[in-house]
């Protein structure tokens, strides 16, 4: 089963949050701002589709 994954800004705050969630969760930093994130599947641009977080 996949984990959920969250999203933050910087990779400390990453890494501490990471070891408050434990291996249940991926936890990735954007190391910027995060915009226009598509709504749904239709919308991730064709040359990303097949990525696993694209699904």
């Amino acid at each position: 089963m996949p984990k959920p994954l969250v999203i933050v800004e910087s990779p400390a705050k990453a890494k501490t949050i990471a070891g408050i969630l434990g291996r249940d969760f991926v936890v990735e930093s954007s190391i910027g701002h995060i915009r226009d994130l598509p709504r749904n599947a239709s919308e991730v641009p064709s040359a990303f589709k097949a990525e696993p977080w694209s699904r």
